[in-house]
């Protein structure tokens, strides 16, 4: 099945969804994706600008303000002027890109959750929460013993109310 096709599977999927936290969550993701994509994108053209004016002593590659995951602007700021570290940082997000869609998107997927919704949270939850991405990835392999942990102390919090 090409691009097109699965476009338009997925968007037929979202409009016959019970889940309306599905639909949210695709088009937050679609925002912060092309919010990410445009942002990089400036950057990068800026930095050719900047590399082909020879008047322009520091040519070097803006990290400020960008939501790429923390590893992306580490990668760059080690030598914010070479291009081979940019090359390199930029081919470490796609790779990123790769295992959320496999690890996150695909698994979702296959075992029938929310799939928009745990991607999302799994690529921008960071920086929507402002917590470490670790903490999120956590949150989504270990969902099922943490609910149970909840549901746990829940239940040992409504039996002392009752006692009370």
């Amino acid at each position: 099945m090409n691009l097109k096709e699965e476009l338009q599977q997925e968007k037929e999927e979202l409009m016959k969804n019970k889940k309306p936290h599905e639909t949210v969550a695709f088009i937050l993701f679609a925002i912060l994706f092309a919010q990410q994509f445009l942002i990089l994108l400036y950057r990068i053209v800026e930095y050719i600008v900047d590399w082909i004016d020879p008047a322009t002593a520091t040519t070097y590659f803006d990290c400020s303000s960008m939501t790429t995951p923390a590893f992306f602007q580490r990668i760059v700021l080690i030598d914010s002027k070479s291009v081979l570290l940019i090359l390199l940082a930029l081919a470490a997000l796609a790779f990123w890109y790769i295992l959320i869609y496999k690890l996150v998107f695909e698994y979702s997927q296959k075992h029938g959750m929310s799939k928009w919704t745990w991607t999302t949270l799994v690529m921008f939850g960071p920086n929507l929460v402002f917590v470490p991405a670790y903490m999120i990835y956590i949150a989504f392999v270990f969902r099922k013993p943490l609910i149970d942990f909840m549901r746990k102390i829940l239940k040992d919090v409504k039996g002392e109310e009752a006692k009370e």
